[in-house]
């Protein structure tokens, strides 16, 4: 439980970050994006607009002709997209454009510690990558397309085994169960690398595992990846109380425990989820609503059943099993990918400055998984590349190789080094910090 929590959520200030207002809809169930986007209308001071820096813009007539789809700018009305609209737009474009659809100047202060300056690391950074990518390989985004898209082939084939080989030979049957959930676990990784960017088919890919892919571009890229590790990150309030990653004082014995218990809670993680969403979306929870979308992940039951020649209630269990192996791989994955290591920035940790720089924040909240470099497969598969993911999320992975030389240029201009790590030793470091609680100090003075 985060201090102070006994308080009124308009008295809360952040630990890390104490100038600024803590998410009012933070610890309210059941926790969805929705809610997050919610209390950013109320604390962000965007007053039915859209606030970029200190300005407020009318971007409605802008919805329809948004070259990366609808979705990024209606849900975001009425919040600051400051954080988004540096990060999303590398070619100067969208900057160009910006100036029609101002309004008027804002007196409120940001209720975000990260800033962009011209002259600063990320934005400095982002002027040499957005010069680079002119010499990246036109066609190198089809390696990730291919990738995913024999992914989904060989899911459908091996799920659709599995429940066949259970009327031949129950002992390989059941094998393929493991080996089909870590397909699975791979291929809405695959997709996750699509969601990110502008509206395409294999975003919907993700949908299988259970989740939404519209709400993991509210919950994944809009906060986590714009607030990582934050109080304003999602992906840690929706985890708690079974895994509290924050460094609080306060942690109970139970929470700390998580550290042994986790592969459980990984195991249901996704069942969970997709029980949650046919539930909120059936019940209209802060206006969500069933969509064909929702029909995605029953598509996998379907065919197995079609194709595997069980009987429906065989099927569903082994449906259930495969998404349990799938459901494990993927928060395992996920949760080692960089962010999750005990020597990282968390809410509650003392941060560099009052007011840190977004990109060198991304530093202090990644550990590299090195045994993943070059290996577009598992960096696809596996959440890698992750700093430079974080740095640019609309880039495709395949691209993301040839930016390291300027990155790691780039870092020791500025005295800076990208910690890395093996996936095992992320294992522990992760089961660490459930344990953690102390808080570290990142300061200047005390990184040096």
């Amino acid at each position: 439980m985060a201090p102070n929590s006994e308080k009124p959520a308009t008295d809360r200030r952040q630990v890390s970050f104490p100038h600024l207002e803590y998410p009012v809809t933070r610890e309210e169930e059941p926790r969805t994006p929705q809610q997050w986007l919610k209390g950013k209308r109320l604390q962000d001071g965007a007053q039915d607009l859209w606030r970029i820096h200190d300005s407020l813009y009318d971007l409605t007539s802008f919805v329809d002709v948004h070259p990366g789809g609808t979705q990024w700018i209606t849900v975001t009305k009425g919040t600051d997209i400051t954080e988004a609209f540096e990060t999303h737009h590398l070619k100067g474009l969208a900057e160009e454009q910006l100036p029609k659809y101002f309004v008027r100047k804002t007196d409120a202060p940001r209720n975000s510690p990260f800033t962009f300056v011209e002259d600063g690391f990320y934005k400095t950074l982002k002027l040499k990558v957005a010069e680079k990518i002119k010499e990246i390989p036109k066609n190198v985004r089809k390696r990730s397309d291919f990738v995913t898209d024999n992914l989904l082939a060989a899911f459908v084939a091996v799920s659709s085994l599995s429940c066949w080989m259970m009327n031949r030979n129950i002992w390989v049957g059941l094998a393929l169960i493991p080996a089909s959930g870590y397909l699975l676990s791979s291929l809405v990784t695959c997709s996750h690398n699509y969601f990110h960017r502008r509206d395409n088919w294999r975003m919907y890919i993700f949908n299988l595992i259970g989740s939404s892919y519209s709400d993991w571009r509210i919950s994944h890229a809009m906060s986590h990846h714009l607030h990582t590790n934050t109080a304003q990150d999602i992906e840690l309030s929706v985890l708690e109380p079974f895994l509290l990653f924050l460094p609080y004082r306060t942690k109970s014995l139970f929470e700390q425990l998580a550290a042994l218990y986790w592969p459980v809670i990984y195991s249901v993680a996704l069942v969970v989820q997709l029980i949650k969403e046919v539930i909120c979306c059936a019940v209209n929870v802060e206006g969500k609503q069933l969509t064909l979308a929702n029909a995605i992940p029953f598509l996998v039951p379907t065919w197995m059943w079609y194709f595997g020649g069980l009987p429906l209630h065989w099927t569903l269990a082994v449906w259930v099993s495969t998404l349990t192996f799938a459901s494990f791989f993927f928060v395992m994955f996920g949760l080692t990918a960089g962010h999750h290591a005990h020597e990282n920035f968390f809410e509650g940790d003392k941060p560099r400055a009052e007011y840190v720089d977004w990109g060198l924040h991304q530093l202090d909240t990644v550990v590299e998984r090195i045994d993943y470099a070059g290996n577009h497969f598992k960096s696809l598969t596996r959440f890698g590349d992750h700093y430079l993911h974080h740095l640019f999320p609309t880039l495709d992975h395949a691209e993301l190789k040839y930016l390291y030389p300027i990155l790691y240029e780039h870092c020791s201009k500025y005295e800076e080094q990208l910690r890395t790590t093996t996936f095992y030793k992320a294992l522990i470091s992760h089961c660490k910090q459930l344990i953690r609680n102390t808080p570290h100090d990142f300061t200047e003075k005390n990184r040096k």
